[in-house]
């Protein structure tokens, strides 16, 4: 069968510029694959960073030059609006053709959008199994009601089948379609991998685990390796791998395992990685060091003691500047993830963040590129919170209104003012405005003087992408106004 996998555009205020070693979806490379393995034709259109006009037209372009007998989308909450825009108008062009849809959204909203769209079929958790068993069905014209993990819509009656289980042998799925992306961007130098699924821990404002059910299941490393030689070998151009691992250093041993291999290799790469906070250790840090790694990334949230607490984010302030002793040692760039507007939130917490923020670049320079106003998605603790005050509803998820953020407590012009506050005090980008000059380069000098003369070329991108950033909010600010 000829399917054709799609991921349409983001909402204009939270998409990123278009460039060729762009984050790409792994989830519709793995699924590529599998069906390419059972003998498929599969063809994928990754439009993620397109804007909604050019983005329908590639799309209709490729479905009347190609006429797949199936289009499988994947739904996350930011690209709802442009793939729902797209599923009404092929009711009229492609009425034929078979739609699945998949993702995170909807394994959360499933119900509600067969509902609205019952001639096409909900695939929820992990899909890879799945979609193989839904083809066969089409092939053979079997019931639909044997296969596990989907929902559809039968004469009038809403059909919810039994739960899929997780994949746990993910070294039984073949490796993902990196080729669709390095064959598109000849410029591509960047791959990204996976070397695990899930997370076990339980934060408010995430919706991942709506899938992975907090249960990590990890790739044999021999095997994640093997995978980044291949890709090296095809394409000898690549030069970084960015692990997308919800908790790349969970296992510190499996990382130091990981890290042996690859200089054992002589791949000659570098890496990136994000984190949490703990567990780490020294030792693994100087085998990332020796094996390439440049950056990582860590989520931090907040410095607010109570509210990392709220969060459930099981790390405290001793933590995080026991994190930063031990990399004190280490020339990584080192980044923590920041949000503000969690329940809770005041001046005090806000305080709470930059002060602690300030402690750890005192000791390794801490870069914060930017700061996320809460968002606020289905099947979170936050989105809950949100209903309960009667501030949202589930029909907002069936209109075109952007992702909302938390404003419970505060309005957007009260979170944006605790933005820039933040940023004004510990961003790197912000040491050639006065607030930013006063508030952040006067309180830590010598630490943001080493990092420029360490890491000249990132400070020229920091800069590039604050001018950008501003842009950006003026954006996002009118769209919130009107």
């Amino acid at each position: 069968m000829k399917i054709l996998l799609a991921a349409m555009s983001i909402e204009p205020e939270s998409r990123l510029e278009h460039s060729p070693n762009c984050a790409y979806s792994l989830g519709l490379a793995y699924i590529y694959s599998v069906l390419e393995k059972d003998g498929h034709e599969v063809k994928l259109l990754f439009l993620n960073n397109f804007d909604y006009r050019e983005c329908e037209k590639i799309f209709f372009s490729t479905l009347k030059e190609w006429q797949p007998q199936i289009v499988g989308f994947q739904i996350f909450s930011m690209n709802r609006v442009s793939t729902f825009n797209v599923i009404e108008k092929m009711k009229y062009t492609h009425p034929g053709t078979r739609i699945i849809i998949g993702g995170i959204h909807v394994s959360v909203m499933y119900e509600q959008i067969i509902r609205k769209y019952p001639h096409i079929i909900a695939v929820i958790g992990e899909g890879e199994y799945t979609i193989t068993e839904l083809l066969k069905a089409f092939e053979s014209k079997a019931p639909l009601n044997s296969i596990k993990g989907i929902c559809f819509c039968k004469d009038g009656k809403i059909i919810h089948t039994e739960p899929r289980e997780l994949i746990y042998d993910l070294d039984a799925l073949p490796i993902p379609k990196h080729e669709v992306f390095f064959d598109n961007e000849p410029k591509r130098t960047v791959g990204h991998i996976i070397a695990s699924r899930g997370c076990p821990f339980n934060c408010s404002f995430c919706c991942l685990k709506v899938i992975s059910k907090q249960k990590l299941r990890q790739r044999n490393i021999a095997k994640v390796v093997e995978e980044i030689k291949y890709l090296k070998g095809k394409y000898p151009r690549l030069k970084h791998i960015q692990f997308h691992d919800d908790t790349f250093l969970i296992d510190n041993e499996r990382v130091i395992q990981f890290c042996k291999m690859v200089i054992e290799e002589k791949l000659s790469l570098t890496f990136e990685c994000s984190a949490r906070v703990k567990p780490i250790s020294r030792e693994m840090f100087w085998w990332m060091e020796k094996a390439g790694f440049k950056k990582i990334m860590f989520g931090l949230e907040t410095g607010s003691e109570d509210l990392l607490k709220s969060i459930h984010k099981n790390i405290t302030q001793k933590d995080v500047i026991e994190l930063f002793n031990a990399l004190r040692h280490f020339k990584f760039v080192v980044t923590t993830f920041l949000m503000c507007g969690f329940p809770g939130e005041n001046e005090e917490t806000i305080s709470q963040t930059i002060d602690l923020v300030r402690r750890t670049q005192k000791i390794h320079y801490n870069w914060i590129a930017g700061v996320g106003k809460l968002w606020v998605y289905p099947g979170t603790e936050v989105y809950e919170k949100m209903k309960n005050a009667g501030h949202i509803n589930d029909d907002f998820w069936l209109s075109d209104k952007p992702v909302p953020y938390y404003t419970v407590e505060h309005s957007f012009k009260k979170l944006v003012e605790f933005e820039e506050r933040i940023m004004n005090s510990v961003s790197i980008g912000r040491i050639f405005t006065l607030k930013g000059f006063k508030n952040h380069f006067m309180k830590v000098p010598r630490p943001i003087l080493g990092y420029a003369i360490k890491h000249p070329r990132h400070l020229a991108g920091i800069i590039k992408g604050t001018i950008k950033g501003y842009f950006s909010k003026i954006l996002q600010i009118s769209r919130h106004k009107n």
